[in-house]
């Protein structure tokens, strides 16, 4: 599945992940990050050096791909700015 973002100004961007099960996420055809297994709940991914210098101002193209072993599958991937208090 692929889906553009636009990119704004930024200070610590990171991919917020719901998976069922193994997450594998690229942005602009870079990986920007990986989860193994499954998780209940929402969890804060650290983009990749290498997938934050591929964004650029303007459209970015977010590729995800996620691999199940058994079960029910799903995945839900967004990026965010984490605003530290």
């Amino acid at each position: 599945m692929g889906r553009t973002a636009t990119r704004a100004r930024c200070l610590d961007l990171q991919l917020l992940v719901y998976h069922d099960e193994d997450a594998e996420i690229y942005v602009n055809g870079v990986p920007a990050g990986s989860a193994a297994g499954y998780v209940t709940a929402y969890e804060l991914l650290p983009l990749t050096p290498a997938a934050r210098a591929a964004l650029k101002p303007g459209k970015n193209l977010f590729a995800v791909h996620c691999h199940q072993t058994g079960g029910g599958q799903g995945i839900d991937v967004g990026i965010v700015d984490v605003v530290r208090r």
